[in-house]
């Protein structure tokens, strides 16, 4: 523009341009803290009967963390652990008994999982050696555990998969047993079938091959449990229930981030008082001193990190050692340093030893014979060339000056060699 200079324009153009800068910058960050706190949804396969819903956990989750926890919609007849490895789902609670399955990663153990056994009260179990045998069985929820101590027991009565039969409907009246792994739960046991009475699995008569004892030998992961009487208000627990116990896992994919499932374990452990007094029998189990080795599946790597998250590094647990490796290193060091300077020292004082000779030589050049000492020279410098070979002198500055000392000495002699022989 006339009357304007490129240099009145540009400082105003980059005057505006810094303000547009400052403004958008602090929208800039709060976008960006607004995305970072924006809640990561988990998919929660429905847990079995009488465990928290996902609608309890969204309870603290929500005030507590970034997470948000919902019910998935699944099939129900299908299993957690099935639903886990196919990615369908993110969070399952599953039974420790589980057979390994690749890919399925533990969080954390949320409570123990306890088999309720109920029969019909009309049905006639006296039989001591097979009284699994004609039944029908209901496993509430599908449940690994329930399959596998089902299969256990007949096989221990010698019984076949067709002597007994497992159904996927409960018909009230007709269906022989009821098997059903959770927690024991007095507020709510809506998995109790009016007509039918809890089981205790230890009798006197150990020909019925069902103590709780013995499961617990046969399915390791199994351990005897006993249901105080009086726990229940229902038929079979007017004295203690002999049974078995397994824990229950929170479990999810291998895949999942693992910054989610640290923030996931950290809110489980941090905020259990706030999980137990909604649902005391779902989260009673959940403990951070608990024994990975004793799991059917690896711990996820979020968990793993949190559970570590106090204990000292490699670096700090290591740091004697590696304060005395760096101390005898330093020792190695200063011995190989000190040695090499003795050894070039020594060397140095044979070739002062050197020096000296040559210059009494030359001093007896006045009064002595002159072919004598040019042997005496050669030999010297024979002797000199040995030591070199042998490592004893250094081929460095001092030997070259040696060279040199021998090379003037012997020039000297050369030269007042024949003005002695014509006196």
């Amino acid at each position: 523009m006339p009357g304007y200079s490129d240099d009145k324009i540009a400082p105003q153009e980059r005057a505006a341009s810094s303000t547009h800068l400052l403004f958008w910058l602090p929208l800039v960050l709060i976008s960006l803290g607004s995305c970072s706190l924006e809640p990561v949804e988990l998919r929660l396969h429905p847990p079995a009967t009488g465990a928290a819903d996902a609608a309890t956990l969204q309870l603290i989750f929500e005030q507590k963390s970034r997470l948000r926890v919902v019910s998935a919609q699944v099939d129900d007849s299908r299993s957690g652990l099935e639903l886990l490895a196919n990615r369908e789902v993110d969070l399952a609670l599953i039974e420790n008994s589980s057979p390994f399955q690749a890919g399925v990663r533990v969080v954390l153990p949320v409570y123990i999982s306890v088999l309720h056994l109920l029969i019909r009260e009309d049905l006639d179990f006296s039989d001591p050696v097979q009284p699994l045998r004609g039944t029908t069985i209901f496993i509430n929820n599908g449940s690994p555990a329930g399959r596998a101590f089902t299969r256990m027991v007949a096989s221990k009565q010698g019984l076949e998969e067709g002597q007994y039969r497992i159904v996927s409907e409960l018909v009230p009246g007709e269906t022989d047993l009821i098997i059903y792994f959770g927690p024991i739960n007095t507020r709510n046991p809506s998995w109790y079938v009016p007509g039918y009475r809890l089981y205790s699995l230890d009798y006197d008569d150990t020909e019925r091959a069902m103590s709780s004892k013995a499961i617990a030998y046969l399915m390791p992961q199994m351990q005897p449990k006993v249901i105080p009487a009086h726990t229940y208000d229902l038929p079979g627990n007017e004295k203690d229930v002999h049974t078995v116990a397994v824990d229950a896992l929170l479990a999810t994919h291998k895949n999942t981030s693992v910054n989610v499932i640290y923030e996931l374990t950290r809110t489980l452990l941090e905020q259990k008082p706030r999980f137990t007094a909604v649902a005391p029998a779902a989260f009673a189990g959940v403990r951070e001193d608990f024994d990975p080795l004793s799991l059917n599946f690896p711990l996820h790597e979020g968990s793993r990190r949190y559970l570590a998250r106090d204990e000292p590094s490699a670096l700090e647990r290591y740091a004697e050692s590696i304060n005395l490796l760096v101390y005898l290193v330093f020792l190695v060091l200063t011995g190989a340093v000190g040695l090499t300077r003795w050894h070039a020292h020594r060397k140095k004082d044979r070739v002062d030893a050197f020096y000296s000779r040559i210059f009494a030589i030359r001093m007896r050049a006045m009064h002595e014979p002159q072919e004598q000492l040019r042997i005496e020279l050669r030999q010297l410098e024979l002797e000199a060339f040995e030591s070199l070979i042998t490592e004893k002198l250094a081929a460095d500055e001092s030997f070259r000056i040696f060279i040199e000392l021998l090379t003037r000495a012997m020039a000297e002699l050369e030269r007042d060699g024949p003005a002695d022989s014509q006196s």
